[in-house]
């Protein structure tokens, strides 16, 4: 669902970074005034582990676009709910979409406040507030944790589908079913993994979910930091080998609307997508082109071992990142 450069007109990019910056402040304002020193490693954990299993593609059971279609977790639900606020979401989202759309060339950097939006704002609030209203109709954590997370990545996927029709990079209803389809199914991974991610929670620090205050805060940060960073690092380890290189959602929308076969031959022009060659894409109308250094997640040269270096280097700078500005403002308080 990351958006790339090239896909919004310039005036459009400016308004949803203009929207993306007042929820970035208000999550840093929740950060002054909620922030604790024991919440400190949940926010470097979830911020480590969401970037590497944003990484591991998932194949999808769908033969629509020729080759096949994957999807990943976004875990803006899990962000939202671990830490008790959909604010947190936006934090933890932010940090990980600036640090992919930067070194990693996920995500223009154009459509950013697009992507942080419908990423971390419009998941981190449904989700949060669906698993709120289902758990309390149904008194059931995980169930609620599922229906979140499917939430928290189908309605995004919605509104970015709706975006990009507003800017005239497809039609509206192709564009609304081909996303609806495709994350309709991926919302299924993204309800799973917060739902058994939240169950090793709980099982572990069942004080620490939803803000709670733990009563062994030495403890917490021990088990939530070592588990966290072998999680974190196994997946940065394995998803080069074990990821789906099928297109995802995002792309095969793109794919299924242009007749394309490959999602690095689209581009799109002043009357919507079109198969061009790959140097056109993000190079027509008003866009801006950005070199990330390790695009794709790859060391040049490296094959596999280099894409699970790129991916370790992305996990140790969001949780340095994650942990230092947080207790930056944990210390704060």
């Amino acid at each position: 669902m990351h958006i790339p450069d090239g896909f919004f007109p310039i005036s459009h990019a400016l308004i949803y970074w203009i929207i993306a910056i007042i929820f970035i402040f208000l999550s840093l304002r929740w950060a002054r005034s909620e922030m604790s020193e024991e919440k400190v490693p949940l926010v470097a954990v979830l911020a480590a582990g969401i970037f590497a299993i944003q990484t591991m593609n998932m194949a999808l059971p769908l033969s629509v676009v020729p080759g096949g279609v994957s999807g990943h977790v976004v875990g803006a639900a899990l962000a939202a709910i671990v830490l008790g606020s959909p604010f947190a979401a936006v934090f933890i989202l932010t940090l990980v979409l600036i640090l992919q759309g930067i070194f990693f060339g996920d995500g223009g950097i154009t459509a950013m406040g697009a992507n942080i939006i419908n990423m971390g704002v419009i998941g981190g609030f449904f989700g949060f507030y669906s698993y709120r209203s289902v758990n309390n109709l149904f008194k059931n954590r995980f169930c609620a944790a599922f229906i979140a997370g499917w939430i928290s990545l189908f309605i995004p996927a919605i509104v970015c589908a709706v975006e990009l029709a507003a800017a005239g990079t497809f039609p509206l209803a192709p564009g609304l079913i081909s996303m609806g389809v495709y994350h309709a199914f991926i919302g299924i991974i993204e309800g799973g993994a917060t739902a058994f991610a939240l169950s090793l929670i709980m099982h572990a620090r069942p004080d620490i979910v939803g803000g709670d205050r733990p009563e062994d805060s030495r403890k917490v940060k021990d088990i939530v930091i070592a588990a966290g960073i072998v999680v974190a690092l196994s997946i940065a380890i394995f998803a080069p080998y074990y990821a789906s290189t099928y297109p995802d959602g995002l792309d095969s929308t793109f794919l299924t609307l242009s007749g394309a076969k490959d999602p690095d031959t689209i581009s799109v022009n002043e009357s919507g997508i079109e198969s061009a060659h790959a140097a056109e894409m993000g190079k027509t109308g008003n866009s801006v082109s950005w070199e990330a250094p390790l695009t794709d997640y790859a060391i040049p040269g490296l094959d596999k071992p280099g894409e699970a270096l790129a991916i370790i280097f992305g996990v140790v700078v969001l949780f340095a990142l994650g942990f230092g500005i947080s207790r930056f403002i944990a210390r704060k308080n």
